[in-house]
């Protein structure tokens, strides 16, 4: 029994040796109340001093973040963006922040997987800029019950899957600035809270329908700036709730009729930079009886049918410089008489 004892005062005195040596080697910093305890680029422990609600870990060159490294904090802001360039994280790693709202990870290399946040149960506001990300598995932020903004732009994401963002409350996601070629049916069909989309910058061609099912609530949708060839009736038919629709900067040289005829609540139409050549009579802009503002601009139009705007009743402002048409008369074409036409 002696021996056994002798044995065991021994290993408990080893790993409390090693344990006081590896938080001799750790550096520690003051930071707007909290005590942060770094070694080299990992990050080990953070601790709060006061009652300071945000945290802002910067220029550490932060390679990780040690699992438990938060303990049991109040803060409700993390900003990690400045001169880290963090790409070592496990779910495990945010454990201790039960009130955090807000969190900052841009400019570092974060690999998304499987859960990563699902400790962050309070959290509305997570910003992934400039990553590196290339794709979004599957339930990487499930767990997250109450986010409503989620930024991912300025990355190389390539492919939006049905699966890609699961069922949450978002009501804006930012996923413009990336190399996005494709977006399956149903890929954000669990967003059904969404009001601003951001896919502007991208390298979209074709959508397909459904791509934009269940988004009754959207108000905003950015597609400018893609190489979109057309837009149907079929893939907008869900956007109920449009307001704004951008499609400035792409390929499209033809509208059928038909193709606004379900946004009904749209007040603004961006179809600047495109090919459009000839602007049909034939319900082009049918259904659009509360739109105050559209760009045609910078297209090849040469031909405006008599009667083509007459659905537009409600028109202010109409932006038709930069075309192959010199003059618009508002009695034959179809406009309301105090429409500002930029020519």
């Amino acid at each position: 029994m002696s021996r056994f004892l002798l044995f065991f005062s021994q290993v408990v005195l080893l790993f409390w040796t090693r344990v006081s040596s590896e938080e001799n080697e750790l550096t520690c910093r003051n930071i707007n109340e909290y005590n942060v305890c770094h070694d080299k680029e990992v990050l080990i422990k953070v601790t709060q001093r006061g009652s300071e609600n945000k945290l802002e870990i910067g220029n550490l060159a932060l390679q990780e973040i040690r699992e438990d490294a938060f303990k049991n904090l109040s803060a409700t802001q993390l900003d990690l963006t400045n001169g880290n360039q963090i790409s070592v994280l496990k779910r495990e790693s945010f454990r201790g922040l039960p009130n955090l709202k807000f969190l900052d990870l841009d400019n570092n290399m974060v690999p998304l997987s499987e859960y990563l946040f699902a400790e962050l149960l309070s959290l509305q506001s997570l910003s992934l800029g400039s990553n590196k990300i290339e794709s979004i598995p599957e339930n990487s932020f499930a767990g997250l019950l109450n986010l409503t903004l989620l930024f991912l732009a300025y990355n190389s994401i390539t492919a939006i899957e049905a699966e890609s963002f699961g069922h949450s409350k978002l009501v804006v996601l930012w996923l413009n600035k990336n190399k996005i070629s494709c977006v399956a049916p149903d890929s954000f069909a669990g967003l059904p809270e969404l009001e601003i989309l951001h896919l502007d910058y991208n390298q979209l061609k074709d959508l397909p329908n459904g791509a934009f099912r269940g988004l009754t609530r959207l108000k905003t949708l950015f597609l400018n700036n893609n190489q979109i060839t057309s837009v149907s009736r079929m893939l907008l038919r869900d956007l109920v709730g449009l307001e704004r629709l951008y499609l400035g900067q792409n390929e499209i040289s033809t509208l059928e009729p038909g193709t606004f005829q379900e946004l009904s609540q749209l007040q603004e139409l961006d179809l600047n930079e495109n090919k459009l050549s000839h602007i049909v009579v034939a319900g082009t802009f049918v259904g659009l009886s509360n739109l105050k503002r559209i760009g045609l601009s910078d297209n090849e139009i040469h031909t405006v049918d008599d009667d083509a705007f007459s659905d537009l009743v409600k028109l202010e402002y109409l932006y038709f410089y930069g075309n192959n048409f010199t003059e618009i008369d508002k009695e034959i074409n179809g406009l309301p008489f105090n429409v500002t036409i930029v020519i």
